[in-house]
């Protein structure tokens, strides 16, 4: 009887252990590749524990203790940016803005918990960015004039595996991705 109740304050603790680890071994890559001849790559591998870590570090004008502090002499403001985004996420489901031209077909929308802003295919310059609403949340969870940088790194981290951004163009290919990997491999 005594296992019986031991067992389940366990299992209980071991999988809070093994959901602690995973969301702690999240790593943020960036991989820049050159399309010209004789290009380069450029990889960087970002545990985002460390970015949590060094955020609150930083101390510079506009960005300290993982928060970056809007300048007054913006035209917009923090507080524009959270009603504009409460306005967008009362909606649901959306497409916000659509441009079509000959060279390229634009599109800004919400679908599900997304955040979308994606050029179709045939475009020559290609863009995919899929920002999580809750990383947006976050970001803009800051007091008075500040985006909370290491709220959003946080939110990121909760997000699971995806590809946030995806730029393909004549001279450059670029990737953001999550993933629990420590090696850039996409």
């Amino acid at each position: 009887m005594k296992r019986r109740r031991l067992l389940l304050p366990v299992l209980v603790l071991g999988a809070l252990t093994v959901m602690a680890n995973a969301q702690s071994k999240q790593w943020l890559h960036v991989r820049v590749d050159s399309a010209k001849k004789g290009g380069e790559t450029v990889n960087v591998n970002l545990p985002l524990a460390l970015a949590e870590t060094v955020l609150p570090l930083i101390k510079e004008k506009e960005v300290s203790g993982g928060k970056i502090r809007f300048d007054h002499h913006n035209e917009i403001t923090t507080q524009d940016l959270r009603k504009i985004w409460a306005s967008v996420k009362d909606q649901g489901d959306a497409e916000y803005v659509t441009v079509q031209t000959s060279d390229m077909n634009l599109r800004v929308a919400m679908e599900g918990q997304y955040l979308v802003v994606r050029t179709d295919e045939t475009s020559k310059n290609q863009v995919q960015v899929t920002l999580p609403a809750k990383v947006v949340d976050a970001l803009l969870s800051g007091p008075e004039d500040t985006l909370d940088l290491l709220a959003a790194v946080r939110a990121l981290s909760e997000s699971g595996t995806r590809e946030l951004v995806s730029i393909k163009d004549d001279d450059t290919n670029v990737k953001v991705w999550i993933d629990d990997k420590n090696v850039s491999s996409k």
